[in-house]
């Protein structure tokens, strides 16, 4: 049967221990897990009931040449001096990146 000290045990010895921390900070570090465990009904200690982890394949990327990125940013850049029109082949991608991106006072084209 655990114990709570068995508890404090096993916290302790899966949590990396920072280089100078108190004995204070590290039990501070363990209440912080316990209170993590009791908010998401999770037993702090393992029973076995997880299963364990199987290795997916890889997703295929395609790889970009340094020549084919640079002709992307010319894309880019141009569409959004020409005004973002609308009937660009490739406005839709644009535009979602253009919205992903933060927009900086005083920012260039180029820079964003």
């Amino acid at each position: 049967m655990d114990t709570p000290g068995d508890e404090f045990t096993k916290i302790d010895q899966m949590l990396p221990k920072k280089k100078g921390q108190s004995p204070k900070d590290r039990a501070k570090e363990i209440e912080g897990v316990l209170d993590w465990c009791r908010t998401y009904n999770v037993k702090p200690v393992d029973d076995g009931s997880v299963p364990g982890f199987k290795k997916i394949g890889s997703i295929p990327i395609s790889r970009r040449s340094p020549e084919e990125r640079k002709d992307d940013v010319d894309n880019i850049l141009t569409w959004i001096r020409a005004g973002k029109p609308e009937d660009d082949d490739m406005a839709d991608e644009f535009k979602k990146i253009d919205t992903m991106l933060p927009k900086k006072k005083g920012q260039s084209p180029k820079d964003r």
